[in-house]
């Protein structure tokens, strides 16, 4: 005890002293402990990529070929046959008398024709960056990985303005909803109806082929939450919650009901951006062919010439090392065929 009593007296003594050694000991001592007080994570760690993680946004799920699927062709442009309708819906007398003769059947054809259009992108990259990247990047798989995201939403937007546009439809085949009769107005309007309007205007075709519902993100949350729709659904007097696209499906008769989320910047480059809905406010019903055939009926094709052709290629003119480009293209119509299998509903909703 006697010999701290002995230390912390001197300390309080140098503490206290006014001579210039003292005191310069003492704020050595005084920088020290603040330096050890400042010591943190960023004293100890120069920031460098992470290699585990990075940020990239993926667009909503697309439906386009869902509606009008691929259909291989040989040529860029050609003619295909269509049957009347008419043929498979009269027929005259069957009987045939004594000694008579049979009445003969009268079938017409008419053609209409298709023409494929070049698609594509091409994108950069110079050596340099290459040599210079850090993990996780890996420029030359978005390289190509971008130009095929952009061809895929640019034929999104071509499909959906094809199977949006009303004069695509003959008359009996549509239906522009009212303000006041929209599913999301005070009235409610009258979903029911008008789905089952529009299911029963459909016509099929004698092939393989489904019924397939389709509309935006925002129509189906309208119709997942409408007291008309969820009244279907009670069991016990309760109903069950939310509305499924498998829960409409069945209910009105559809083989399924696709949700077109994806979205679109509608501002120029440079601009804010603003996004919307790329299938805007639309409900429609499909018939699509299973798989391509003779003698069958479908909403529409993408009728493409060959395969998605890629290419990539090193340019040694570019830059002070050159760099890669990749060229991603292909040849393609999208064609409507058959409109009157198929439905549209404009406006559902406000």
């Amino acid at each position: 005890q006697a010999k701290y009593d002995g230390l912390m007296a001197g300390i309080s003594e140098i503490l206290q002293s006014d001579d210039p050694k003292h005191k310069a000991m003492v704020a050595r001592a005084n920088a020290g402990i603040m330096r050890t007080k400042s010591l943190g994570p960023s004293s100890v760690h120069i920031d460098s990529t992470m290699s585990n993680i990075s940020i990239q946004y993926a667009n909503g799920d697309y439906i386009g070929e869902l509606i009008m699927p691929p259909v291989t062709v040989t040529k860029a442009s050609d003619t295909y046959f269509i049957y009347d309708k008419r043929n498979r819906l009269a027929y005259p007398d069957d009987l045939i008398a004594t000694r008579g003769d049979a009445n003969e059947l009268t079938e017409t054809r008419s053609t209409d024709k298709y023409s494929v259009d070049d698609y594509g992108f091409k994108n950069f990259v110079d050596a340099k960056t290459l040599a210079n990247q850090d993990a996780p990047l890996n420029e030359m798989v978005d390289l190509v990985e971008a130009i095929n995201e952009g061809i895929a939403f640019r034929r999104e937007l071509r499909i959906a303005t094809k199977a949006t546009d009303a004069t695509n439809y003959p008359t009996g085949n549509k239906l522009t909803v009212a303000a006041t009769d929209q599913w999301d107005s005070a009235s409610g309007g009258n979903p029911v109806k008008v789905l089952q309007d529009a299911r029963a205007a459909c016509w099929t075709g004698r092939g393989p082929g489904l019924l397939r519902a389709w509309s935006s993100l925002e129509v189906f949350n309208v119709l997942a939450r409408h007291p008309q729709i969820l009244d279907l659904f009670k069991y016990g007097g309760t109903a069950p919650g939310l509305a499924t696209p498998e829960m409409i499906a069945k209910f009105f008769g559809f083989d399924d009901y696709v949700i077109a989320e994806a979205r679109q910047d509608t501002v120029n480059e440079g601009g804010t951006a603003s996004y919307s809905r790329l299938w805007g406010k639309f409900f429609g019903i499909a018939r699509v062919a299973t798989r391509p055939s003779l003698r069958n009926a479908s909403f529409g094709y993408t009728m493409r010439q060959g395969a998605v052709a890629t290419d990539q290629w090193f340019d040694v003119s570019k830059g002070a090392t050159g760099g890669y480009y990749a060229r991603v293209s292909v040849s393609e119509d999208h064609k409507v065929v058959a409109a009157d299998t198929s439905y549209l509903v404009s406006t559902p909703i406000a």
